[in-house]
């Protein structure tokens, strides 16, 4: 995981537990130092606050009102189109910092939510 991946407040995986990255962490990828994040893998569980929408095969939020995930090809999709550029959104961080890019907002994701996924998946 690269420094240019994450923003403050952004869910990850150290050393195989669910934090979100704070100052610290923050800092201590930017400067170099050895640490153990990963991204945590986005699935619809993680997808708080969204609504499924059966006919289209997609996940929106209210917020993102012309936006919405695919979750057959982690794609984000407008207006029923693919964008062309988009890169897949495959984990939890991008989606938060995709979110916070079209809305000014934070996508607020329970750690709640990760801590019983994570102990699911040692």
């Amino acid at each position: 995981m690269f420094a240019n991946e994450v923003r403050l407040g952004n869910l990850v995986l150290e050393a195989g537990r669910p934090v979100a990255i704070d100052a610290p962490r923050l800092i201590a990828l930017l400067s170099g130092q050895p640490v153990s994040f990963a991204p945590i893998p986005l699935t619809p569980e993680w997808l708080t606050g969204a609504t499924y929408n059966d006919l289209e095969h997609e996940f929106t939020f209210p917020e993102l009102s012309q936006w919405a995930l695919d979750p057959e090809y982690n794609e984000i999709v407008f207006n029923g189109g693919y964008i062309a550029t988009s890169a897949p959104v495959e984990y939890v961080h991008q989606l938060q910092n995709f979110f916070f890019v079209m809305t000014g907002q934070e996508l607020e994701l329970p750690l709640e939510n990760f801590n019983s996924t994570a102990q699911t998946q040692e």
